[in-house]
């Protein structure tokens, strides 16, 4: 715990904090604790089997990434579309302020750019607790990676994004404030609050893509999101609006 104690005393007083040096995933720890009405943190220095998005693997090394789950409710009318875009806006505001860089970039619905390359990445995982939606919101974002590692998709870190690199607690506690803020401005007013800023870091915007189920397929261009959060395309045949990333192909 000493190694977690400077952190903690920049955290609310009320949040229910778990603290690894190493541990499978921090979303699976919180996804299987008992519901509570309490916010609920699990932070980690190592994931040994991290979960990113559609089941793919998130990798990562000891005290190499900023590893976190907060696991909080919403309620029952709280539309969740927009909740993983909001996180993102909350760690780039913080990655400008304290990184002194601008260019930061949020490709819908959950990964933040640098350069065209991965710098971090949401997971979202959803319960139902009597009356509220439960929310385990994953956080991965690459501190200072070994230049060894082998990713998927070109990635970056925030050692090569600043000049100066932050302390890793102070940014993690920073970052932890700032979503619990934000997400919380969210579940009293939605999206809306937040389509203005959303615009700034739009990745996408202009890109063409391609999107293809069992259903239907269509082609178009990307031309923002939704006030709730939905992926606007402009097709031949009109806007058409998706809710997840899973079968779009860029073109």
């Amino acid at each position: 715990m000493v190694h977690y104690s400077s952190l903690i005393d920049l955290l609310p007083k009320d949040l229910e904090c778990h603290f690894f040096d190493s541990i499978e995933s921090t979303n699976l720890f919180l996804t299987n604790r008992t519901f509570t009405d309490k916010v609920q943190l699990c932070l980690a220095r190592e994931q040994t089997q991290g979960k990113g998005q559609h089941g793919r693997h998130w990798e990562s090394q000891m005290d190499g990434s900023i590893l976190f789950s907060i696991r909080r409710n919403f309620s029952q009318e709280c539309n969740l579309n927009g909740v993983s875009l909001v996180v993102g806006l909350a760690i780039v505001k913080v990655l400008e302020k304290e990184c002194l860089v601008e260019g930061f970039k949020i490709k819908w619905p959950n990964d933040i750019y640098f350069e065209n390359k991965k710098l971090a990445g949401v997971l979202l995982e959803n319960q139902m607790q009597s009356r509220n939606q439960s929310v385990v919101i994953g956080v991965g974002i690459n501190y200072s990676i070994d230049q060894s590692m082998i990713l998927n998709k070109p990635w970056t870190d925030l050692k090569k994004t600043t000049k100066t690199l932050p302390d890793i607690k102070l940014l993690t506690a920073m970052i932890i404030n700032k979503i619990l803020v934000m997400s919380e401005h969210f579940s009293i007013f939605g999206f809306d609050d937040f389509q203005l800023d959303w615009e700034k870091y739009d990745l996408l915007k202009g890109k063409q893509i391609k999107y293809t189920n069992l259903e239907e397929s269509f082609e178009g261009e990307v031309v923002g999101v939704s006030s709730q959060g939905a992926l606007k395309i402009l097709t031949k045949n009109g806007v058409k609006e998706l809710y997840s990333s899973k079968h779009i192909q860029y073109i």
